[in-house]
């Protein structure tokens, strides 16, 4: 799905638009002129329909140079290892210390999994593959590939490795926010050992201080201008010591 001229949606699953597998997250791809960068990776169960997405908006799959991962849960970080599997180019994968260090660990309970499984948000025939982070990188770094600016912000919260990322591209700066805030204002708190409150409190009022154009967060809607406006409604609620909605609640 084409959003803007450099910017596509090539992944979503039922909780978005259900573009791909149903259990992937909300995977943004932007043109760089320097290859695709890829943020997120969703969950590595039909790779296929994610290559068959870039071809539909006329992009070749090979022209993927970058993956950038907001964090390590499985709907995020496991379609990696296939990724990598089926590109014939060497790609480069980008996440924060504590998501590489997750991922390189190969252990699914790192990245609560286990929990996942046994909520029934995964079938038991799931499995998971991490993968060697090429470069990680520190807060407020900054990436340059062609076009881009990408700058990684740490955000825990949801989970205690959580990253986003603000991209400058052609004039226009977005926030690719993974879970740490989604459309509305809303965030997503679990009962999963690294998921904080207070930590969610801190990232939402760290947003706010951010200026942005786009909001394109890693499941539901998105919003392609004002995308300020979501992470005001969520920073409303902090400012008065309360926890913003929870996502599909």
């Amino acid at each position: 799905m084409r959003v803007s001229p450099q910017i596509h949606l090539v992944a979503s699953g039922n909780v978005g638009f259900s573009l791909t597998d149903k259990f992937d997250c909300n995977a943004w791809l932007i043109e760089t002129g320097d290859g695709l960068v890829l943020f997120d990776a969703g969950a590595g169960r039909d790779i296929a329909s994610i290559f068959a997405e870039l071809t539909t908006n006329g992009l070749d799959p090979a022209d993927i140079k970058h993956i950038f991962l907001t964090h390590a849960h499985a709907d995020h970080s496991g379609g990696v290892a296939p990724i990598l599997d089926q590109l014939s180019r060497p790609v480069t994968l980008y996440a924060g210390e504590e998501a590489a260090a997750r991922m390189q660990s190969h252990d699914e309970t790192r990245i609560s999994l286990d929990t996942a499984r046994r909520f029934g948000v995964y079938p038991e025939s799931y499995r998971w593959q991490g993968a060697t982070v090429d470069t990680v990188l520190a807060d407020d770094a900054v990436i340059h590939i062609g076009e881009a600016s990408i700058r990684l912000l740490k955000t825990p919260g949801h989970s205690a490795d959580h990253c986003s990322y603000l991209v400058t591209l052609s004039g226009k700066t977005m926030l690719v926010s993974g879970d740490a805030l989604f459309a509305g204002g809303t965030v997503f708190l679990q009962d999963i050992p690294d998921c904080s409150f207070t930590a969610t409190i801190a990232t939402v009022r760290r947003l706010s201080n951010l200026t942005f154009d786009m909001f394109l967060p890693g499941h539901g809607a998105f919003a392609l201008k004002e995308g300020m406006r979501h992470v005001r409604r969520a920073a409303d609620f902090a400012e008065r010591g309360l926890a913003p909605p929870n996502f599909g609640g």
